[in-house]
């Protein structure tokens, strides 16, 4: 009676701690295939395992047959509005994105393409190999009334070539080669690998170009956090990407049950090999989790011992939420530099920004976004100098854009807006862009007026290549 009575206790806890370990291998893999991790550009790569593709494949078939019906109603509705509108005008663009990049704020060498990284679901026995592109061109002129002196051409080149090696579903090597003038940047911009270990730990190595922001217009990204001597120059005009911002990372994703995960990485700070190689890496991780429509994350950085601004070790929290609905995201960050050795704050800095697009019955996009920052510290630049952040500085931005098809062509009207209140200085960009004048070839106005302490204003006029093969 004992005995068979102990046997059936340890069949039971058997039972029970089997059931268990498969809960929770369940989950976890379960919350694997469901993340979905954003680049440097805001591109959404998702990844599945190899169990859910038929389901993915099936649910792929659903929506490409409901966005078939879409456009064939769309279709119907506008040439009854005698508006030919071309097959590939009918795709929506979010409108500020397509109606402002980095040329706006009057500056040559800046209107160069930040280079994208894009990784795709794809099963690698069909593709086991892929090549794709993107090429943008601009030729036109910034005429500015006033100060004459700053009229000058516009001319800018940036061609990304792309190749994607995937031999097994849960393996792949991502590669870019980017050209770009007038910054003539050529070179590789990224080359690493990305391996998932029974599906559930994503392992990471290479040269990468990673951003955590979540911001569309300020500066929130911890892992290049190099904003410590305030500057309204430095929030106006976001310098672009290239082959040398790209570092040699290594990064670890580790779920945690199915609503959490950790993610750390490593950068190595310098493009040669030195002696002390422990002196030239900086750490970085980042606790992120979901409830319901709200994400949350707990973050941080401790910066290289050979980095020569000196920055303290950052922490931070971050909450993004949905709860405007489809198309928005509303966000709350804060940071804070603590000295080790005293304990004590020597820089805060926090932002919220709001995002809604509207597809439906009009294309309207609406982005604000607000930052402060404090400090007490001086601090060397990296030109040698030494920079101030002491006090507290306010950044407000705000961009608007909307868009409709006028006579078969789509019009994009907006207005980019920046101000720095403690430099009283500012910007506000209107501009109008159509889109196909010719095949690929768009046509965009601006009219910048710098105002306060850096008073300037004039038109721009381009024309604007946008290529993906």
């Amino acid at each position: 009676m004992n005995k068979s009575f102990g046997r059936s206790n340890i069949r039971r806890d058997f039972a029970l701690a089997f059931f268990f370990s498969l809960f929770l291998a369940l989950g976890g893999r379960n919350f694997y295939a469901q993340q979905t991790y954003v680049t440097n550009n805001g591109i959404i790569m998702e990844r599945v395992s190899d169990e859910d593709m038929q389901e993915v494949e099936r649910l792929n078939e659903e929506a490409e047959a409901e966005d078939e019906r879409e456009r064939v109603l769309l279709a119907e509705r506008r040439a009854e509005q005698n508006d030919d509108i071309a097959e590939d005008d009918l795709e929506e663009e979010d409108t500020i994105d397509d109606l402002f990049g980095e040329e706006s704020e009057g500056d040559t060498e800046s209107a160069v393409t930040t280079p994208t990284t894009e990784i795709v679901k794809v099963d690698a026995k069909d593709k086991p190999v892929e090549f794709s592109g993107s090429l943008k061109a601009e030729l036109g002129g910034y005429v500015y009334f006033y100060p004459w002196e700053k009229t000058k051409p516009l001319a800018t080149f940036s061609n990304i070539l792309k190749f994607i090696g995937r031999p097994r579903n849960d393996f792949y090597v991502y590669g870019s080669f980017l050209t770009a003038f007038p910054k003539m940047d050529f070179g590789v911009y990224e080359l690493y690998f990305d391996y998932t270990i029974l599906g559930l730990v994503d392992l990471s190595a290479g040269k990468r170009d990673i951003s955590w922001s979540l911001s569309r217009m300020l500066k929130t990204n911890i892992i290049d956090e190099k904003c410590s001597i305030i500057s309204s120059e430095d929030a106006a005009n976001a310098p672009e990407r290239g082959t040398d911002d790209s570092k040699f990372t290594l990064s670890i994703t580790v779920p945690i049950l199915s609503f959490a995960s950790v993610k750390t990485l490593a950068q190595y700070e310098s493009r040669a090999i030195k002696d002390e190689m422990p002196d030239y890496v900086s750490l970085a991780g980042k606790v992120e989790g979901n409830i319901g429509k709200f994400s949350v994350s707990v973050l941080g950085k401790r910066w290289a011992k050979a980095d020569t601004h000196g920055y303290d070790p950052c922490v931070g929290m971050e909450v993004i939420s949905t709860i405007l609905g489809q198309n928005s995201n509303l966000f709350v960050q804060g940071l804070a530099h603590i000295a080790p050795s005293i304990c004590r704050i020597t820089r805060t800095k926090w932002t919220m920004g709001i995002y809604k697009y509207f597809e439906n019955p009009i294309m309207l996009g609406l982005s604000f976004e607000y930052q402060g920052i404090w400090g007490y510290k001086e601090i060397a630049s990296e030109s040698g100098s030494v920079g101030q952040y002491k006090g507290i500085q306010h950044l407000f931005a705000a961009e608007v854009g909307w868009s409709r098809f006028i006579f078969t062509k789509k019009w994009t009207f907006g207005c980019k807006w920046f101000h720095d209140y403690r430099a009283e200085y500012g910007t506000f960009f209107p501009a109008i862009r159509i889109a196909e004048v010719l095949p690929h070839l768009d046509f965009k106005t601006t009219a910048p007026i710098y105002y306060g302490s850096q008073e300037k204003y004039g038109l721009v006029f381009e024309l604007v290549l946008n290529l993906k093969y």
